[in-house]
């Protein structure tokens, strides 16, 4: 969505400049046409300032209320020793209009992370790379769904599934690559931090 809201702002303003806009922003005009392209996101504090240049109301930090600002799952949240900061460093915030967003869950903003996937064993349902939205708030896997887990080191997706009538509950965890061994753990031994509810796909 932010490369057609970029384009639509230049077409309803003329005058203004895909080098006007770097400029604003202290950016190279590559960055621009990164953006406009599709190649990279707009970050949240550059959309206040791209309101600002083309003369669209601006209310501090507040001018992103209409618009969704997802953050990394990264180590802010989860235990120090499970993940390096590393591993979220190319990561940055996604804006989501929140029309879109109230369209398909009615989990808060904050309960909403992004997480990119490393792997290749969920392929070709998610591959590594692509980029996933997390809800935080749903841990049980009924009905089953793509869960991003912990083994305790690091986060992966997984296919999660109660298995009905286990005493305690055991979740069977699986991936899609046919040599990965799925195997059954305790519903108390599993650490799922959320289900996968949505992922950026290029076509």
């Amino acid at each position: 969505m932010d490369y057609q809201w970029l384009q639509l702002q230049f077409e309803h303003n003329p005058d203004k400049s895909k080098a006007g806009l770097a400029h604003a922003l202290g950016l190279e005009p590559p960055a621009i046409s990164k953006i406009l392209k599709g190649n990279r996101q707009i970050k949240a504090h550059e959309y206040v300032k791209m309101r600002r240049y083309f003369g669209l109301p601006v209310d501090g930090e507040n001018a992103v209320s209409s618009q969704s600002v997802l953050k990394p799952l990264s180590q802010n949240h989860q235990e120090s020793f499970l993940q390096d900061k590393s591993d979220t460093a190319d990561q940055e915030n996604w804006i989501i209009p929140e029309t879109v967003l109230n369209r398909h869950t009615s989990t808060s903003t904050d309960k909403i992370k992004v997480f990119s996937i490393k792997e290749t064993v969920m392929e070709p349902d998610f591959k590594n790379g692509e980029h996933v939205l997390v809800d935080l708030s749903d841990t049980l896997p009924s009905p089953p769904g793509v869960y991003i887990i912990s083994d305790g080191y690091s986060y992966m997706a997984r296919h999660c599934e109660i298995i009905t009538g286990s005493k305690p509950p055991q979740i069977k965890i699986s991936a899609r690559d046919e040599n990965f061994n799925q195997h059954t753990i305790s519903l108390d031994d599993c650490k799922i931090i959320g289900r996968v509810i949505a992922k950026l796909q290029w076509l």
